[in-house]
């Protein structure tokens, strides 16, 4: 058995960065640190799903109240409808008029070829 000694490297040189509070070292890094990515609050990442009958309610919503969807007052428009559906139907659903568009376009794509 012949006896070598490990080879020494040289301790790694800590560095006191400047107005920080942290020490860095000298030497190399190898990987840089995974990005960190953050997780969405459980409620700000859930979509509000409707069944047929919570679609009907906001579709006679939106007929009830039409006179109400004016220029300049919309955004008022579809805050009401908002509310009055999560009064109704007890589900708060983030974009009534989104829904809606993808209500219409449904339709037309489904029904509107039949008609001709």
């Amino acid at each position: 058995m012949s006896s070598q000694t490990p080879s020494l490297s040289p301790a790694p040189t800590i560095l006191a960065s400047r107005g920080r509070g942290r020490a860095t070292s000298s030497l190399p890094q190898t990987q840089s640190p995974a990005p960190q990515t953050q997780s969405p609050a459980p409620a700000d990442n859930l979509r509000t799903r409707l069944n047929d009958e919570e679609k009907l309610h906001l579709v006679r919503l939106c007929i009830e109240y039409q006179a109400e969807h004016v220029k300049g007052k919309k955004e008022a428009f579809w805050q009401k409808i908002r509310m009055l559906l999560k009064e109704q139907i007890g589900k708060d659903l983030r974009d009534p008029h989104s829904t809606m568009r993808i209500l219409l376009q449904q339709f037309e794509v489904q029904r509107l070829p039949q008609l001709r």
